[in-house]
């Protein structure tokens, strides 16, 4: 394409940063992706909960089959009490939703998702760009200069930043915005996620089993053969940064949790001693909510803006649909202004991304922050809400999950511009291409 097209660069080659590149493709707008690793796919990665506004996301741009092709099936949820493993609740949320949307869940590893989503990319082989760190940005009335740490310089319209909760992006944005004291994540839970070898255990296949009540928490969803597994649990302190934890550090947080009954007959301690201990890892979950997502001709899109732990399975959900909602407006202002918009144009359309998505997430992320810190609770309270309160108010039980379905996923953002008819359930999507 000329020098003159409005061209995004896209830092970051997750699942969101792949997503805006699928959403820019069929907006014809050019795009490269950096991505600092060698390697775009990787086998390691936790397990994402896709929800069915999302799975209809990916419907949309055509890998609905590709991404049911990798899904791990799931049918029910269980709450164990961690002590005895007594079941506390029990819901068909997951199927519940499928018949109210017409999308079911398809929770699968990260690294499944992203190839999924990196091999369906018609221009993936020319457009994106590994070994590519950044280090500086430079932002002019004309475009943006990213400069990378093997001297290597990308020019391009706008950078988006989806790298992730330890983003580089943010970091030179606030620079530039002058912010002398710029905003953190901070990490108040770590834990471990992998996979076991579980097919001597008597595990229920397609169960979302979450043990809790041990001021701890074990989420894990099997196969008759494997357990993909995470754990939680409150830090001694509140700490920013990374943290790499050594070999020795994990196995001693494993002991930690030997005892604890992930689900009927099984503890923790067997899982681990048949779990692959070279694929596991050991690491903080952070949490952060910036307050500023742009300046010039900068966005942060995804962790970069706002991260939970996982414990509520919405954290890559929420990068998706803000990359819908921005990909919506980039595509809305290079039609409306053609290839060369102005920086004020272009933070017109930042500040309405940000306004948008901040009403919508900050709720999600308030109930994730509040909900890691009950269930990791070891308390007669937490024993108490868990038996005998929970089973009653439990909001994926109520009336087969009707509130989260009304409040959250017929809520889905969808590409505009991208005519789509896709499923339907009882309950009707709020959000529809405009394009037929």
């Amino acid at each position: 394409m000329s020098d003159r097209n409005f061209r995004v660069i896209i830092v970051g080659a997750g699942p969101v940063g792949l997503y805006l590149a699928h959403a820019m493709e069929r907006a014809n707008i050019d795009y490269v992706v950096l991505e600092q690793q060698p390697n775009v796919l990787s086998l390691s990665g936790q397990l994402l909960f896709t929800w069915p506004h999302t799975v209809r996301l990916l419907d949309q741009i055509g890998l609905y089959q590709a991404a049911r092709n990798h899904a791990i099936p799931i049918h029910y949820k269980k709450r164990i009490y961690g002590y005895d493993g007594q079941v506390t609740s029990t819901n068909q949320f997951w199927d519940h939703a499928k018949l109210h949307h017409g999308y079911p869940f398809l929770p699968m590893p990260r690294g499944e998702l992203i190839k999924v989503l990196y091999m369906n990319l018609k221009y993936g082989d020319t457009n994106i760009t590994t070994s590519a760190e950044v280090v500086d940005i430079e932002a002019h009335a004309q475009g943006v200069r990213v400069h990378l740490l093997n001297g290597n310089v990308v020019n391009g319209s706008i950078v988006i930043g989806a790298d992730g909760v330890h983003s580089k992006v943010r970091k030179v944005m606030y620079n530039l915005a002058g912010k002398l004291s710029p905003e953190y994540m901070a990490s108040s839970f770590h834990g471990i996620f992998g996979w076991a070898d579980t097919t001597d255990l008597p595990i229920e296949p397609a169960v979302f089993f979450e043990s809790r009540g041990t001021g701890a928490v074990v989420q894990c969803l099997g196969t008759p053969e494997r357990l993909r597994f995470v754990t939680l649990k409150p830090l001694a302190e509140t700490v920013t940064g990374r943290k790499k934890y050594s070999r020795q550090e994990m196995e001693n947080y494993a002991a930690s949790l030997a005892d604890v009954v992930v689900c009927p007959e099984v503890t923790f301690k067997d899982v681990w001693a048949r779990t692959d201990k070279d694929g596991a890892r050991m690491l903080n979950q952070e949490e952060g909510f910036m307050s500023v997502w742009h300046h010039d001709r900068i966005v942060l899109v995804g962790d970069a803006a706002h991260k939970s732990t996982s414990v509520n399975g919405l954290g890559m959900t929420c990068g998706l649909h803000s990359a819908a909602v921005l990909a919506n407006l980039l595509q809305g202002l290079v039609a409306s202004t053609g290839q060369t918009p102005s920086t004020d144009e272009i933070d017109k359309i930042f500040f309405h991304y940000q306004q948008e998505r901040q009403r919508e997430v900050k709720p999600i992320w308030n109930s994730g922050w509040s909900m890691i810190r009950q269930i990791t609770r070891d308390s007669w309270l937490s024993w108490l809400w868990d038996r005998y309160v929970l089973p009653w108010v439990d909001v994926e039980n109520f009336v087969k999950g009707i509130i989260p379905s009304l409040f959250l996923i017929r809520h889905g953002n969808i590409l505009s511009y991208v005519p789509f008819v896709g499923e339907q359930g009882s309950i009707s999507w709020k959000r529809w291409p405009v394009a037929k």
